[in-house]
């Protein structure tokens, strides 16, 4: 016989839990990429786009504090992520308990 509610909490602990991972893991990537603009590794272009900085010395447009955090808030958000996938795994594999 299934346990039909212990199915559909797992199915929704786990949708929820891929849901959490892929947006934490997105925001990181969106920080590292604010915290390389703010750098003055890119250049914002006219049209909206992020491309190569075009100048010789790259113009950093905040101060090197400002580009530390947003880039410590990306580190963050990827070590969040891997201790998500490090805690399902334990959670799958029985030799870990």
């Amino acid at each position: 016989m299934i346990d039909w509610s212990a199915f559909l909490l797992v199915a929704v602990v786990a949708v929820v839990s891929a849901c959490f991972v892929v947006f934490v893991y997105s925001v990181g990537l969106r920080l590292w990429s604010a915290a390389d603009a703010m750098a003055g590794k890119y250049s914002i272009r006219a049209d909206g786009t992020l491309g190569p900085s075009t100048s010789d010395i790259p113009g950093a447009t905040s101060s090197v504090g400002m580009v530390r955090l947003v880039r410590s808030g990306a580190i963050a958000c990827y070590v969040v992520c891997a201790l998500v996938v490090l805690y399902g795994i334990y959670l799958i594999v029985p030799q870990f308990h």
